[in-house]
């Protein structure tokens, strides 16, 4: 697929990296600076460095801070975290922390060319997981067990909002769940993806009591918490079901558009 093939390192990631090392010193001569403003004040009396000018962070704790944003911002300008589902994320995420690896040149060239190479298989996974748990109909269809229909139902989705009409429940998977679906459509269809720009128009049209669709999708809201989605784009859709044959038997499997 031409969407793992065109995956690159920018050249504005060497810029990072110089924005970092020339940051690190910066904070570090700010340091010095502070401590010899403390030494011009101690002989004069005690507390006289105000509270605002304390240091109050170690260098590495500072060094840290910057590596986890710079990693964040790396996958960003990438495009790597678009191919990513939330349980992908969370794994990048967790990484993070407690202390990040070192924002380096070795340590970027040795994160991203792995990645580069299990692109595909990573985005496969993610798309398999996605639609795992799609429907009751998806997970009970024996003959075509991993393969999505151009309808389905989505239980425990909705919730009464507080403004009015319905709403995606807030605070649970439901919005991450249409979020990773959401993300899947856009990158098969080349285009940059928006997180949680479909949540928020399904709300809107929820809380006006209307029916959701736009060019890939139709969305009707139950106050019983169930979403009735229809994929309108039946070319994308082929391409999820190509993505999930691959990932889950390399089968080539036969046409389900009628489902």
């Amino acid at each position: 697929m031409s969407i793992f093939k065109e995956l690159a390192l920018p050249t504005t990631l060497d810029d990072l990296l110089t924005a970092r090392e020339e940051a690190l010193r910066l904070m570090a001569d700010a340091r010095r600076t502070l401590e010899m403003a403390k030494e011009v004040l101690a002989p004069h009396g005690r507390h006289l460095m105000p509270h605002a000018a304390q240091i109050r962070e170690d260098q590495d704790q500072v060094r840290r801070e910057l590596d986890t944003s710079l990693w964040r911002r790396a996958f960003d300008m990438t495009g790597f975290k678009q191919l990513m589902d939330a349980e992908a994320v969370a794994e990048f995420e967790k990484s993070l922390c407690p202390t990040p690896p070192e924002f380096t040149a070795s340590t970027i060239r040795a994160t991203f060319i792995d990645l580069r190479i299990n692109a595909e298989s990573m985005f496969q996974r993610g798309v398999f997981n996605v639609f795992r748990y799609l429907s009751d109909d998806y997970r009970t269809n024996v003959k075509e067990p991993f393969r999505i229909g151009s309808k389905v139902i989505m239980e425990g989705m909705v919730e009464p909002s507080f403004r009015s009409g319905l709403c995606i429940r807030y605070g649970s998977w439901a919005k991450d769940k249409l979020n990773d679906l959401d993300r899947v459509f856009q990158t098969l269809d080349g285009k940059p993806f928006q997180p949680h720009a479909l949540t928020s128009a399904m709300d809107a049209a929820f809380q006006a009591g209307e029916v959701f669709e736009n060019e890939n999708y139709r969305a009707k809201a139950f106050k019983k918490g169930t979403l009735h989605l229809e994929f309108l784009r039946l070319d994308l859709l082929d391409k999820v079901n190509e993505q999930i044959a691959e990932y889950y038997a390399g089968n080539v499997l036969p046409d389900a558009r009628a489902a």
